[in-house]
Formats: structure tokens, sequence, C-alpha cells
């Protein structure tokens, strides 16, 4: 059993898919509470939709029935259903799901994918509401059975929260490599010359949920003191909230000021098959975020061998290891330079190349086998199995 708000594009909703696909796919019926419906189609998937007994598209009323009234639904379904184990993904939906585990006394892992507060600290959220977010990630943590954090630095967060809570297995699990199937890809110069874009330009990309912790505005600054002669920037992907679609604007009035208008290319979503194209015709990815859990945009760019620069922040230093592949967030300078000697200097763009390929090995493995392993231990170690 598990409950999600609702579904909004990005990596921790792709893989919030793919973790309900992997217990599909070994025969596991699987329920989901929701706000809106969940886009699989399986005989074993039930999808428990809520329907709000008013209408009213306001974001904070919504999340306030979600709190109220989600760990009674929670408690209902579970009992019809007779379910074994519930699964939260992140700590908020753990602190929503600890009532109903602890009532039907059955276990529950959850999965950390990253900062449940970063989003409200780079608001510059209330410190009421910081605080708030800190006693529900508090409760939701010491409520779990098993933690499954995204990466090394969150493990060891969050076995600072819990401190003496030595019941609660903490683990790692990294993403994956999601293949991209480009064998049926069109020549990167189509690409290229369907956005104005020369063979011998310089190409740089970067993509994601775009939302103030992506930092973009500081890539565009960087891209604006780069002394190089017809290079162009794509930036793929939108905003999830309207305040992300605020930021949005706010970096194509950037994009303007800094005379870039004609080398920064906003392509909004793209479906993977269009992002593998942009990859295959692009020279460097960069993405210059202040926080990640472990972006999947950046993994599909090391899969497809196109050399990255990243920010040294945990979620990419965790895919990128070595320095000579980072900057720090708030130092667009080093960011140029960087940039500026991988199109300058042969001998070092190989070498960042190498890099890359070389860290592309730490992450090819089956995702879906892992998590369905990882989550499903506390319910076997019980004697439960799926049927």
């Amino acid at each position: 059993m598990t409950a999600m708000y609702t579904l909004r594009r990005g990596g921790a909703y792709d893989r919030f898919i793919m973790m309900i696909e992997a217990f599909l796919e070994r025969n596991c019926e699987t329920h989901c509470l929701s706000l809106t419906s969940i886009p699989i189609r399986n005989p074993l998937f039930n999808n428990h939709v809520v329907h709000l007994p008013f209408h009213l598209n306001n974001p904070i009323i919504n999340k306030l029935f979600v709190l109220f009234m989600f760990p009674f639904y929670l408690i209902l379904i579970g009992k019809r259903e007779k379910i074994d184990l519930f699964i939260a993904f992140n700590s908020f939906y753990a602190f929503l799901q600890a009532v109903p585990k602890r009532i039907l006394r059955k276990p529950m892992v959850t999965l950390i994918r990253g900062d449940f507060a970063f989003g409200l600290k780079i608001q510059n959220s209330f410190k009421y509401l910081l605080w708030l977010n800190k006693v529900i990630e508090y409760f939701g943590l010491i409520a779990s059975d098993k933690i499954i954090a995204v990466n090394e630095a969150i493990r060891e967060n969050i076995t600072g929260v819990i401190r003496n809570r030595r019941n609660i297995d903490v683990e790692v699990l990294t993403n994956n490599i999601l293949v991209l199937d480009h064998s049926t890809s069109v020549e990167p110069m189509t690409i290229r010359n369907r956005y104005g874009i020369a063979k011998d330009a310089k190409v740089l990309v970067t993509a994601g949920v775009l939302n103030r912790g992506k930092n973009i505005e500081m890539l565009l600054r960087a891209v604006s003191k780069i002394q190089i002669e017809n290079s162009f920037l794509f930036i793929i992907g939108e905003g999830s909230t309207k305040t992300d679609t605020r930021y949005v604007e706010y970096l194509k009035e950037i994009t303007k000021k800094l005379g870039l208008e004609k080398r920064a290319i906003f392509t909004s979503w793209l479906q993977k098959e269009e992002l593998c194209k942009i990859y295959l015709a692009s020279d460097l990815f960069v993405l210059p975020s202040r926080n990640e859990g472990m972006p999947n945009v950046m993994l599909e760019a090391v899969g497809l061998d196109l050399p990255c620069f990243g920010s040294k922040v945990p979620g990419i230093a965790s895919i990128l290891k070595y320095d000579e592949l980072m900057f720090d967030p708030l130092d667009e300078e080093t960011l140029v330079d960087k940039v500026s000697r991988f199109f300058s200097d042969p001998q070092y763009s190989n070498y960042i190349i190498n890099l890359c390929r070389g860290r592309k090995k730490a992450f090819l493995f089956d995702w879906k086998e892992k998590v369905f392993q990882m989550v499903t231990e506390e319910m076997f170690c019980r004697g439960e199995a799926c049927q």
C-alpha cells in the first residue's frame, strides 16, 4: 500500500512509477491512494482516487485534506484489502501512513529521494513552516521500519535525525541509468538544423524540473561570459508549480538582459526519445543545482556518453565523484573556466570525457529488481510474501 498526493513531472515521480511497476511485474497486488489518477493499467494495480467533496482548485486546501483525511482512508483500505506492507515515497507520506501502519500492525518502508525542506528554504518560507516540516519529517522517519536513501549524504543525515533508534535500518539505493532507446534517432545535424544551430557550434544542455533549486540563472550568467563564438544552450524542462512558472519567466527575462535570446533555447518538456536526440546533438551537459537527490537527467546524459559538469552537491557528487567534473554552485567563474577549457583544450576535453565514461559503469544495474528486494526484505522477514 502506498500513497501519492498527485503526480508531477520529474525524476522522483518517474521513480515512483517504476517502483509500482517493479511490484506489478512480480505479480504483487498493489494499492495506491491519490487525489489524481495514476497512469498505470494493470489488473493487479488498484488506484483509490479520492475525489474532493467540493470543487476548489486550491493547493493549500488540497494539502490539508490529504494531511487530515488520507490516514483515515489508508486505514479503511488497508484493513479491507488486507495489505501486507506500507511504502512511503518520502517522509511526508511516511508521516501520513504512521498511524495506519501502527493500527494495522504492518511494516513500513520509506524511500527518501532528497531534502524534503529544501523547497521551503529556497522560497524563504516562514520559520513556522520549516519547524512544522521538521516535525513531520522526524515522526515520519521514526515511524518507518526501514529507510532507503538515494545517496550516502542523505543516509548520514537521516541517521543523525533518528539518532539512537537503532532498530530502524537505513540503507542506500542510488538511481540507475535509464537506457534511452536511440536506435531510431535522427542524425545530430538534423536536430541542430531544426534549431538553427551550425555544425561547428558548441552546444551545452541542461534539463530537469525548472525551479529555483536548479540555479539556472547562474548557468545563464556563465554562458554569457564564455568567450566562445557560436555557442548555444538548451534548457529542457519546465516548472511543476505556479512558483516554478514564475521562475521560468524570470529566467527568460535574464536571458534577454544578458543578450542570450538567440543562444538560449527553452524547449519545455520533451519525451524521452526527443530528449535523447537533443543529448546526442549536444557537446556538454551542465547541471548547476543547489540541491539534488540523484538527478535522472544527468544519469541519462552519462548513459549516452555525453560529458558532464555538475555542481558539487551530494546528489550530483554521487554520480560524478571527481572534483574535475564539479564546481561550487555559487562560483560561476569556475564554471566559465571549465567550460572554456573543455572547448579549447582537446587534451582536457578527452580527459573529462573519459572520467564521465568511467562513472557510467557504476550505474548500470536493474533498479526495479533492487528496489523490490530491498523493500520486500522487511515483509519477508516477517514471514509474509506476495501471492
